[in-house]
This record gives structure tokens, C-alpha cells and sequence, in this order.
């Protein structure tokens, strides 16, 4: 609209301009008497440069509400599938998606379709007074016109294809250097870190090489589009500059044509320039498709606040299937107290994990009954569990261990943070910090022994104080002597609480109130009391 707008101001500041012009040098009259046309030639160039202002700003604004809108509504979608649906994404992809993909969307929305708008809006509008005034230079400029487009479209062709190249080779380089970055310490201890910067050299070398491709068919595009404009405008001054010589044309309207001829061709110019913004956007689409094609997996509501405690859950007949139709559980029934530690034993790919996963709601359930009762026996909702989950590999943010408890939430108070650590039995260890809470733990928490990880990340589920603590594998990777104070600290934790948790240690699942063993999906053993 405000393009549409700047365009008539445009074509009525060369209107006006011919006419001085034409006054002055050919008719004679006196410059006082062009004041009010120069006037209106002063003020159609202010509103011009305004409103062509108000649309760019306006389309910016447009571009980074909807880049905000989309990256908010895929933020969403990925709550909604769930870790379980894209545990498999490279993560370097994944963000590389949701940051450089979306910002890329910003472009295209920002400049090309007001230019794809005014491409077509200005042209035909110079076209149709062009026509009022020379029939012959409707003509080169309504034949010469059309051409740019097309051979842009040939051009553009081969320009998809490369930046979709680029696009895919961004994306395995961002991966590749996350990996080598989270593997580092790794490949230094086996003498392989050079080899791997060297792979990283030559990823960056290939995406290099690819990125010049683009700027290439870029500068391919201008110089085809200069071409045709120079070699249309060239035309049109040639025909003029004979007639005017014959003295079969007026100067107004031949200097008219020409003022208008460059402008023409000036939105075909700036869609040229952000024609590359639609193939940016187009390879980062096809990206955040596979985001969007993710299964919703998520079975829960977010967490409804209420004083409900939590007394049992019970499982009947209960089956989950994976996005393949396969059995992950098959037909399992049983149930889980409070007050009880629960222990699922199995082995490995046995379905311990896919029953957490489910009770966590990262699975839908495809048959079967999920109820939960609270202390009244009266059954809840899976929105009113509080709920909370200490996973089988400890993950620690760039930041302060406060700020690794807390994660972002503000309304947790100190006391409330000492007895959750006290809980986890972590508390007298970080007040001998030289900074306690305020101590930072690096780079994924490198600092801590396992054994302090998983203490933090148990006092991280504490802080919530959830009716159901749900632990996979707690012990993993840890020493006897950490392995034994993590089982001693779950099994003071099971108070007040359902406790749940999967593991092959035997001393833990010695300490059981209630055993269940699964095998290939299915429920084989339950038993109560502390034996296997």
C-alpha cells in the first residue's frame, strides 16, 4: 500500500519536473512563475522519500513479528513432540534451524515481497502513462520489460539449487563442530583432535567454496538485469534524440520518457537484489519443515496448580507403541505407592525406559488406562502431577550452580534451595565453595565429579518438591563409594512421595519397596519387599 503510494508521488514529482524544465528552457518563463510547480516538485519528493521510509520500516517490523511469532509457535511444537520425537535431529542442525533459519525468514518478509509488490505496481503504472504520451517507447519499454524477469527465472533456477547446497552444508558443519566441541576432551586423550579440525577445515573450505557460487550467480543476475535496462534506456534516448531532431516530438514529454525510463526498471532492480532472500528463505523452509513434520507426542497439559498430593498410580493394561507401530509396552498393569521406592529392572532395550518415558508423558498411550489417585482416592488429572525427573545423563548450563537449580525461575528463595540441596545431600559441599551458590561450573559442569552432578541435578527435581520422582539409572558411570550415597539419599527421598526409578545396580535395587521387571515391553515379575 505505502509502495503503491510512494509510486504516485514519484510519477507526479517527473511530471511536474518536465513541465519547469520545459517552461523554463523553451517557453520562456520567468522563475517566479514556477514557484508553486517547484513547490509541489519539493513536497512529492518529501512524501515520496516518507512513505517509502513507512514501508520499509513497516516491512521490517512485519518480518521480525512474524520470525518472533514463528520461532515462539516451533518452540511450542517442539514442547508439544517432546525429546523422544526429535532425540534423533542433529542438535547442531536443530539450532542451527531455529536461530540462522528463522533470522533468514526476516529478508524476505523485510524486502522481497514489497519489492516482488513494487515490481509490479510501479512498472505498470509508468507503462500507463508512458502510453498517454509516446506510443513507441510504450512499446521498447512494455517488450524490453518482461525480459529481465525471465531471464532471472533461468538464473534463479540454478541459484535454488546452490543455496540449498550451501544451506545443507551449513548445517553439517554446525553439527560437526558442536560434536567436536562436546567430544574434545575425548579425541585429545586418543590423539585424533587434529583430525578432526582437519575435517572441520575442509567442511568450512566446501561451504566457502559454495558461498562464492551464490555471490557469483548473484553478480550473474545483476549484470543481466544492467544489460537489459541500460540496453532498453539506450533504445528509448536514440528513438527520442531523431525525433527531436525531425522536431516531430515535444521536449516535455521526451525528457518526460526518459526521466521515467530508469525508474522502471529500478523495482526489477531491487527485487533482483532481494531475489536472493526468497532462496534463503526457501533452503531455511525446508529445514524447519522436518521440525514441523515431527510427531506430537507429548500426552500432558502444562502443570495446573493445585494442593492434590499424589497416593497411587496404577497402569491397566497399558501399551505404547513407537512412531513405527512397534510395541514399546505391551499390555503392563501394575501400580506404584507412595511412600514406596519403585524400582523397574531389565535389561538393556527391555522398556524401563519407554515406562518412564510414558509416566513422564514424553509417550502417548495406545491402549490401556493411566489413572492417578490422590490421598483422598479420588482420581487427578495428569496436568495436576507435580512431577519431576532426574535423567540417566546429568546436563549442566553455562552458568552459576543458583542458576543450574533454579533454571530461570526467579521466585525460588535461598532457604528453599538449602533444603532441597540438604535433601540431596549436596549443600555442605557447595557451602565450602569459596562463592557457595553464586560458584560458576563451566562447561557442561566438567568441574563436579559424577557423583556431584547427579546430586545437583537430584536437588534441581527436589526444588519443586514433586509428589513423583521418577530417577533413570542414578548410579550409572559412578564409583562404588558415590553409587552408594546417591541410593542412600533416593531411599530417604521416597518420603511423602512416589519414587520410581529404573536401574541395573544391584545395591539399589536392593533397597526396594516394590520390584518390577520387564522384558521386551512386558511385565514378567512384581513383587513387594526388598528382594529380586
Amino acid at each position: 500500500m505505502l509502495g503503491g503510494v510512494s509510486a504516485v508521488f514519484l510519477v507526479l514529482q517527473f511530471i511536474v519536473l518536465a513541465h519547469v524544465i520545459d517552461n523554463l528552457l523553451f517557453r520562456h518563463a520567468l522563475m517566479e512563475s514556477q514557484y508553486t510547480n517547484i513547490i509541489w516538485i519539493i513536497l512529492c519528493f518529501i512524501l515520496q522519500i516518507i512513505t517509502r521510509l513507512l514501508s520499509d520500516i513497516s516491512g521490517t517490523k512485519a518480518g521480525i513479528k512474524i520470525a518472533a511469532s514463528l520461532r515462539s509457535d516451533l518452540y511450542a511444537r517442539l514442547y508439544s513432540t517432546g525429546p523422544i520425537a526429535y532425540k534423533n535431529l542433529p542438535i547442531g542442525e536443530m539450532v542451527n534451524s531455529l536461530t540462522e533459519g528463522i533470522d533468514n525468514l526476516i529478508p524476505y518478509f523485510a524486502r522481497y515481497i514489497p519489492s516482488a509488490a513494487m515490481m509490479v505496481i510501479l512498472p505498470i503504472f509508468i507503462l500507463a502513462v508512458v502510453a498517454d504520451v509516446d506510443v513507441w517507447s510504450f512499446v521498447v519499454l512494455a517488450c524490453t520489460g518482461p525480459l529481465i524477469p525471465v531471464f532471472m527465472a533461468f538464473v534463479g533456477y540454478s541459484a535454488q539449487v546452490i543455496m540449498d547446497k550451501q544451506w545443507r552444508q551449513l548445517s553439517i558443519l554446525s553439527g560437526s563442530f558442536l560434536d567436536m566441541l562436546k567430544g574434545l576432551k575425548t579425541l585429545r586423550l586418543f590423539g585424533r583432535a587434529t583430525e578432526s579440525l582437519s575435517y572441520i577445515e575442509k567442511l568450512s573450505d566446501e561451504y566457502r567454496k559454495t558461498t562464492l557460487s551464490v555471490m557469483k550467480v548473484a553478480f550473474l543476475t545483476s549484470a543481466v538485469l544492467e544489460f537489459f535496462s541500460s540496453l532498453s534506456i539506450a533504445v528509448i534516448a536514440v528513438i527520442f534524440g531523431s525525433r527531436l531532431l525531425a522536431g516531430t516530438v515535444d521536449f516535455r514529454d521526451a525528457f518526460l520518457v526518459l526521466l521515467l525510463a530508469p525508474e522502471y526498471f529500478m523495482p526489477l532492480r531491487n527485487f533482483s537484489a532481494s531475489y536472493h532472500a526468497r532462496q534463503n528463505a526457501n533452503a531455511a523452509l525446508d529445514q524447519l519443515k522436518k521440525l514441523y513434520e515431527l510427531p506430537k507426542l507429548i500426552m500432558r497439559s502444562a502443570y495446573v496448580p493445585n494442593d492434590r498430593c499424589v497416593e497411587k498410580i496404577t497402569l491397566d493394561q497399558v501399551t505404547v507403541q513407537s512412531t513405527e507401530e512397534q510395541n514399546l509396552l505391551d499390555n503392563i498393569s501394575c501400580s506404584f505407592a507412595r511412600d514406596q521406592l519403585s524400582v523397574v529392572i531389565g535389561q538393556s532395550g527391555a522398556g524401563k525406559t519407554s515406562l518412564l518415558n510414558m509416566l513422564l508423558g514424553f509417550l502417548p498411550i495406545s491402549s490401556g488406562r493411566l489413572s492417578i489417585f490422590d490421598t483422598h482416592g479420588l482420581e487427578m488429572k495428569l496436568e495436576e502431577m507435580r512431577i519431576a525427573w532426574v535423567p540417566q545423563k546429568p546436563y549442566m548450563i553455562f552458568g552459576s550452580i543458583k542458576e543450574n537449580l533454579c533454571l530461570g525461575s526467579q521466585k525460588i528463595s535461598m532457604d528453599r534451595l538449602k533444603e532441597a540441596t540438604q535433601q540431596a545431600g549436596i549443600l555442605s559441599f557447595i557451602e565450602q565453595l569459596p562463592k557457595g551458590f553464586e560458584t560458576h561450573v563451566g562447561e557442561g559442569g566438567k568441574q563436579f565429579s559424577g557423583g556431584q552432578l547427579r546430586r545437583f541435578i537430584l536437588a534441581r527435581a527436589l526444588l519443586r518438591n514433586p509428589d513423583i520422582l521418577i530417577l533413570d539409572e542414578p548410579t550409572s558411570g559412578l564409583d562404588q563409594e558415590n553409587a552408594l550415597k546417591i541410593i542412600q539419599t533416593i531411599r530417604e527421598c521416597k518420603k511423602d512421595r512416589v519414587v520410581i526409578v529404573a536401574t541395573h545396580n544391584t545395591e539399589l535395587t536392593a533397597q526396594n519397596d516394590a520390584l518390577f521387571r520387564i522384558d521386551h515391553g512386558k511385565l514378567i515379575e512384581q513383587s513387594t519387599g526388598k528382594e529380586l
